[in-house]
């Protein structure tokens, strides 16, 4: 995904939290040339560097509503040119630049998912998620906007209730956890119950402070000895977990998928092992933290082992067990419309294609390196697709793990994105494309076509 005129390049992970675009400031890095803290965050913004860039207030800035907020904070509201891969280019899209957090919003209110529907690329505001394997033998992942992936499906779905503002956990997408066990010994009280955020943006699951404290003691975590929830790698524990939800529906994270060799941002920017002695669960370590500051999450991890349909038109969010196959598949779309059936149910006699549901037309579809996400939106009649990202081409290679990262090319040739002509323009003067042939989002005051139900 490419911001800016030039493009600076960002990989983001979706984040149901986020109604809006955010991305980190090239100041935090201290300087361009740090690639270390630069690939660690998925990429940083540069204002300056962009000619297309206009920076806006939030009063009226046309994002979708203001996500939250901390005190501490520093957030500057803009519009920008968006490209991408291979797909479409977006003038005047709306971007918040800040310090802590960068993620694709996949939220309630996802000005994202809204930009796609309006300009006609996805037939809806649906996201079908697999976000791969982060193992030693690492999955390319899949995120489809207006449908989802069959081949990574293997089982029927589960449907769950979208959470409102009022529920207990800041999140949409929430479960209850009434089992929790590895390598038999249980995790949580028999009568406890934990609720907790299905969030594919944190890869970790978090638990409790009491629970993370017990898992530490069954596999004999030595903090002194290993910072973190780490392990000689000579001698890791053994064993299984296994999660169990209130109505039964029941993931088993495989020993190889929860541990592995620690691994972060090397000198080169590219996702790697960082140290070959210590073997790390992928669970956070928090047993120092209050329990009310902690927010439970199954996370990446978990949702490499379920497929994951996110439908907020119905109110509603699906899981079922997921094709966690070491080798890639090919891909195969199922487009979804809202309101939309169950997925994989027979679709209704007819001598006529049921509009709301047809094959590999419609959906926009991105890749998913190792749990980061790029997306691809299609702007052609039959929306074309890709699996797999470009790794880095001029980068020193690293023994240990293939890098994930995206091949930083220039996208000037990308398709742009049409859109509807009662949409306002912005400034994008210096741009590579004629103003008249791309997808303009107002810079100033959201129209009416910005709102969003829910």
């Amino acid at each position: 995904m490419g911001i800016g005129t030039p493009n600076q390049i960002f990989a983001l992970r979706p984040y149901t939290a986020l109604n809006n675009t955010r991305v980190n400031n090239v100041a935090d890095c201290g300087s361009v040339s740090n690639d270390t803290c630069i690939g660690g965050q998925g990429g940083v913004f540069s204002s300056q560097a962009s000619s297309s860039y206009s920076v806006s207030i939030k009063g009226n800035w046309n994002g979708s509503e203001v996500d939250e907020e901390d005190s501490t904070g520093s957030y500057v509201y803009f519009n920008d040119k968006v490209s991408f891969l291979s797909a479409a280019s977006v003038y005047g899209f709306p971007v918040v630049m800040e310090r802590s957090i960068s993620g694709l919003p996949i939220g309630s209110n996802s000005s994202f998912l809204l930009a796609a529907v309006k300009g006609g690329v996805a037939p809806s505001q649906v996201v079908g998620l697999w976000p791969g394997s982060r193992s030693l033998a690492a999955v390319d992942g899949l995120m489809v906007v207006g449908g989802y992936d069959t081949s990574r499906v293997a089982g029927n779905f589960t449907t769950f209730p979208i959470s409102d503002a009022s529920s207990r956990l800041p999140c949409p997408l929430q479960v209850n956890v009434t089992g929790l066990t590895f390598a038999g010994w249980s995790l949580l009280n028999d009568s406890d119950t934990m609720t907790a955020c299905v969030e594919p943006y944190k890869q970790k699951f978090v638990f409790t402070p009491a629970i993370a404290n017990y898992f530490a003691q069954i596999t004999g975590q030595n903090s002194t000895a290993i910072k973190g929830m780490g392990y000689n790698s000579t001698n890791p524990p053994l064993g299984e977990l296994v999660v169990t939800l209130s109505n039964g529906y029941t993931t088993t994270i495989s020993n190889s998928e929860l541990f592995a060799l620690r691994r972060g941002s090397d000198q080169y920017g590219r996702y790697a092992i960082t140290n070959a002695s210590v073997v790390e669960a992928g669970i956070s370590d928090n047993r120092d933290e209050a329990e009310s500051t902690q927010t439970p999450t199954l996370g990446g991890l978990f949702l490499t082992f379920n497929y994951l349909i996110i439908d907020y038109e119905s109110d509603e969010f699906r899981m079922a067990p997921a094709v966690t196959s070491s080798q890639d598949t090919e891909a195969s779309l199922e487009t979804l419309c809202t309101p939309t059936p169950t997925p994989l149910a027979p679709p209704p006699a007819s001598p006529t294609p049921a509009p709301k549901h047809s094959t590999n037309t419609g959906a926009i579809v991105g890749g998913v390196v190792a749990g980061v996400v790029v997306l691809i939106v299609a702007a052609v009649a039959l929306f074309l697709y890709r699996r797999r990202l470009r790794k880095q081409r001029e980068q020193p290679p690293i023994a240990e793990m293939a890098s994930p990262a995206v091949s930083p090319r220039s996208m000037s040739d990308v398709y742009t994105l049409r859109s509807p002509t009662t949409w306002g323009s912005v400034d994008a003067s210096g741009t590579d494309k004629p103003q008249a042939a791309v997808h303009e989002m107002a810079a100033t005051g959201p129209p009416a076509e910005m709102e969003v139900p829910r």
